[in-house]
């Protein structure tokens, strides 16, 4: 992973963020439910340093505290005029609110709207990778990758999650959510246990002879690795994380030309779900199914997977 190069004035400044955020916004560990307006994981915590010391050194300011909403608003705008994606625009926005706003948090800035800019017609048309790309994906990639490509296509995986991977017996799925039963329906095979988005345990299930490659690689001990600030216990050699999803990009761009990411494999997971497998159910009650099975609780984030 290419290290981050940062000016000693932005190190600074990352540190005041950081410790701004957790005194006012800190929810990790704490239900996503109750405390909403709360930052619920390491990673978002990352991405919330990292883009407030950015504004605040672009702005000229050496103390977090220096910030008016006119400066932060003025920030926006300027980021506008370089033709930032929407939805980059409204995460700095949210983020800088956290800041000016934090003692009284109904006050919002100003969203800038962003030039609208030609989607790429591959995008549009679809966010999944077919079985063919994934095959020819992976003959361009070195084993440990490939043995993940596999995991995270057959099971749904986030990139970061396959660091995750757990025995059944060796941690619990996360009590505060109501878990459907039937859940890998139309599925066999044996069921492991990661940790996902805002620090979510789940269930996930792997074909006997994938579970028991995985095992072929179980460590004596586990090992503690990092992974865009987050610490892992990891207890399979496995690759996972930041290092795995530009690995798999890489060798996307090198054989079909374009990437979607690591995250398309969950796009292609969702989409293999909804096609086979599970029959004599509505269509909500399908969605709903898929929906926990990626680690989500509303049947209509399932949508997005199925759509372009």
């Amino acid at each position: 992973m290419a290290q981050r190069i940062v000016s000693n004035l932005r190190k600074n400044l990352e540190n005041q963020a950081r410790r701004f955020l957790l005194k006012h916004y800190g929810g990790i560990g704490e239900n996503k439910t109750k405390a909403a307006d709360k930052i619920h994981s390491t990673t978002t915590l990352r991405k919330h340093v990292i883009d407030i010391a950015k504004a605040a050194e672009a702005m000229g300011v050496k103390r977090l505290k220096h910030i008016t909403p006119d400066m932060a608003q003025h920030y926006l705008n300027q980021r506008k005029e370089l033709n930032i994606a929407q939805g980059t625009l409204n995460n700095e926005r949210n983020y800088l609110e956290r800041v000016v706003f934090y003692k009284d948090r109904t006050k919002k800035l100003s969203n800038p709207i962003a030039t609208q800019r030609q989607k790429k017609a591959l995008k549009d048309t679809n966010r999944a990778y077919t079985k063919e790309q994934i095959d020819l994906i992976k003959k361009h990639q070195f084993p440990h990758n490939r043995f993940a490509t596999e995991l995270a296509y057959i099971s749904g995986l986030r990139a970061q999650e396959l660091l995750t991977i757990q025995r059944i017996n060796e941690a619990t799925i996360s009590p505060h959510r109501i878990w459907r039963d039937d859940r890998f329906v139309g599925l066999s095979g044996v069921k492991y246990i990661v940790c996902g988005k805002n620090g979510l345990y789940r269930e996930v299930i792997f074909p006997k002879e994938m579970a028991e490659k995985l095992e072929q690689h179980r460590l004596d001990e586990p090992r503690i690795v990092y992974d865009n600030g987050a610490k892992i216990q990891q207890f399979y050699n496995i690759a996972g994380g930041h290092n795995f999803s530009e690995s798999f990009s890489s060798a996307s761009k090198r054989v079909l030309g374009w990437s979607l990411g690591a995250h398309g494999l969950r796009f292609s997971y969702a989409q293999h779900r909804i096609d086979n497998g599970i029959t004599d159910m509505t269509y909500l009650d399908i969605k709903s199914i898929i929906s926990q099975e990626l680690g989500h609780f509303r049947p209509d984030i399932t949508e997005r997977y199925l759509k372009p």
